[in-house]
């Protein structure tokens, strides 16, 4: 029996196949060194490019501009306790537009960890997260996401932080090491845990990177409306989960 065992042939595979496998990793490694020369030609087009003086005069301005008017909104606009918004759970995207912001916006966004265009967080309703929503919201768009849409952006693109080095949540072990003295060992934990905002919703959704986002096939307007008035920025509410759908 253990002759046979170790006797054992592998399985068959047509060289077709095998020929077509050598192709696509072919492919993939060419791909991977254009996009990175394309990346690498951006970056030096970046550094030789010459700006004139009223180009730094706009840049100045509008950063100036957003400044005043996020300070006017949360002096004008009444904000609703966290106790009356509709759900405990938020999912927040920074939409795509200008990176060059305020550093006061800059600081802002970095405290709701969007400093990246097309990527989303999980927040939980709170008093100090609507203010800051509140205060970006010219650069960010949330709403409330379904338990569904919870479920597919953690198993589509859900990557943890550990032992500060990244990693896709596809090993139980390693979740159970970040989170396991909270009582969160597997994946399906951590979906509990964020959609019902659990009593360790901080430690996890922190322990979760923010969720790259693909590019809608409709690019978002990025006309610094909200989504209310026909823009794209602002609260959504339910609306959230269709643009979530797209995105994912």
């Amino acid at each position: 029996m253990a002759e046979e065992e170790g006797t054992q042939q592998l399985a068959f595979v047509k060289e077709t196949v095998l020929k077509k496998r050598k192709v696509n990793e072919d492919w993939a490694i060419k791909n991977r060194e254009r996009k990175a020369a394309k990346r690498q030609r951006r970056r030096n087009d970046a550094k030789g490019a010459i700006k004139r003086p009223e180009d730094f005069v706009r840049e100045f301005r509008n950063k100036e501009l957003d400044l005043n008017r996020m300070r006017t909104r949360l002096r004008v606009r009444k904000l609703r306790p966290a106790e009356a918004v509709d759900a405990n759970l938020i999912f927040a995207i920074r939409i795509p537009g200008t990176t060059d912001v305020h550093p006061d916006i800059r600081k802002i966004l970095a405290k709701l960890r969007l400093t990246q265009v097309l990527t989303g967080v999980f927040l939980r309703a709170t008093e100090a997260n609507l203010k800051r929503l509140a205060a970006v919201d010219l650069f960010v768009t949330y709403g409330f996401p379904n338990l569904k849409n919870v479920k597919e952006l953690i198993y589509k693109k859900g990557r943890g932080f550990f032992d500060r080095e990244p990693f896709p949540l596809t090993s139980n072990d390693l979740i159970e090491k970040a989170l396991g003295e909270h009582g969160v060992i597997c994946l399906e934990d951590v979906v509990h845990e964020i959609s019902t905002v659990g009593p360790h919703f901080r430690e996890t959704s922190s322990f979760l990177m923010p969720f790259k986002l693909k590019c809608p096939e409709r690019r978002l307007q990025m006309k610094k409306k909200p989504f209310k008035a026909g823009g794209d920025t602002g609260n959504r509410g339910d609306k959230i989960n269709e643009l979530i759908e797209k995105l994912n």
